[in-house]
C-alpha cells in the first residue's frame, strides 16, 4: 500500500527524516512519536517498510497524517530501503532514524535547526546507546575526524545529517555490503573526497544497540566487509596503517565470539562485566571519548 503526497514543485525542505522498518512495530511507534513530537516540525517525514507482517501496517495507517510518504513492500535489505527514501526525499539534509531509535529530546531539532542553513556536507552529533543488557552509554564523537577514527569506529547515522546532494555526487549506499554501507559512505566522502563536516556538540538520539551492526554474530562479517571496502578504496592506507589495528581487533572479537557460543562462559563474562561496571567510578559525560 502506498501514499504519495509529495508535490513535485514544492520548495525544497531543509530536512528529511527517513525511517526504515521491518516487523518492529513497537520500535516504529517509539520512533514516530519521537519525530512528530519535535517542537520544530518544518521537515519531511518518510517511512520505508519492508513488507512487515506484524502490526506495523496498522501503525502506519494510524499515523498516516503525520507522514509525508510511506510505502510497505518487499525490498533487498536495509540499504535498499534507505536508497529508496533518498531517491524521493526533498530535504537538503537527510537523517536516518530507523525504527527503534529516537531523538534524545523533543527540542533537539529546534536546537540545531540553524545548522541546516549552512553548506556543510555532514553534520553529526553524539548518541546515547541503549540495549537490554546494560545501562545507557553516551558515545561522544570527536570534533576532528581522522582516518584512524574510522578504522575502528564511525559515525552514528541516526545522529547525523547528510547533504542529500552527496549521494548523487558520489554514490548511494552499496548493496554489496549488508552491514557497513553507511560506514563506508562516511569514510569515502569524508576521508577520500574531503567533503566538509561539523560536530554539533549535542546528543542527537537514542540508538538501539541491538541493531544489525551491533549484535555479536554480525561483528565478524562486519569486520570482513570493512576490510573489503578499505582494500577497494584505500589500498595503500590499508596496507600501511590498518593491518596491526585490525589484527588486534580481530583477535579480541574472535575471543568474544567464542565465549558467546558457550552459554556458560557467556553468563560468566556478563556476570563479571556487571561487577566491574558496578565498582567502576562513574564517569562524567565529558569523559567519554
Amino acid at each position: 500500500m502506498t501514499k504519495d503526497v509529495l508535490e513535485s514543485d514544492k520548495n525544497a525542505v531543509k530536512l528529511t527524516i527517513i525511517t526504515i522498518n521491518y516487523n518492529n512495530n513497537e520500535g516504529l511507534i517509539k520512533t514516530i512519536e519521537s519525530i512528530i513530537n519535535q517542537t520544530w516540525t518544518d521537515f519531511e517525514f518518510i517511512i520505508i517498510d519492508g513488507g512487515s507482517t506484524d502490526d506495523s501496517l496498522s501503525t502506519l495507517n494510524k499515523y498516516d497524517k503525520y507522514i509525508n510518504y510511506w510505502v510497505s513492500e518487499k525490498d533487498k535489505g536495509i540499504y535498499d530501503a534507505m536508497n529508496k527514501a533518498i531517491q524521493i526525499a526533498k530535504g537538503k539534509y537527510l537523517n536516518f532514524m530507523n525504527s527503534g531509535d529516537f531523538f534524545y529530546t523533543n527540542t533537539i531539532l529546534e536546537e540545531i535547526k540553524s545548522n541546516f542553513s549552512n553548506n556543510v556536507g555532514v553534520l553529526y552529533g553524539d548518541a546515547m546507546f541503549f540495549c537490554d543488557e546494560w545501562d545507557d552509554k553516551l558515545i561522544k564523537m570527536p570534533s576532528t575526524l581522522t582516518f584512524t577514527h574510522f578504522l575502528t569506529d564511525g559515525l552514528c547515522h541516526q545522529a547525523s545529517f547528510i547533504k542529500r546532494d552527496l549521494f548523487f555526487k558520489h554514490f548511494f549506499y552499496s548493496l554489496e555490503y549488508k552491514i557497513v554501507s553507511d560506514w563506508g559512505f562516511f569514510v569515502y566522502v569524508l576521508c577520500k573526497k574531503n567533503e566538509s563536516y561539523q560536530h554539533l556538540e549535542k546528543i542527537i538520539c537514542y540508538y538501539d544497540y541491538s541493531g544489525i551492526s551491533s549484535v555479536p554474530e554480525n561483528i565478524p562479517p562486519g569486520l570482513l566487509e570493512r576490510k573489503v571496502f578499505l582494500k577497494k578504496h584505500f589500498p595503500l592506507f590499508y596496507d600501511d596503517f590498518t593491518c596491526d589495528v585490525n589484527r588486534t581487533f580481530d583477535r579480541r572479537m574472535q575471543k568474544v565470539i567464542k565465549i558467546k557460543d558457550s552459554r556458560f562462559l557467556w553468563k560468566i563474562l556478563k556476570y563479571w562485566t556487571s561487577i566491574f561496571l558496578f565498582v567502576l567510578p562513574k564517569q562524567k559525560e565529558n569523559d567519554w571519548s
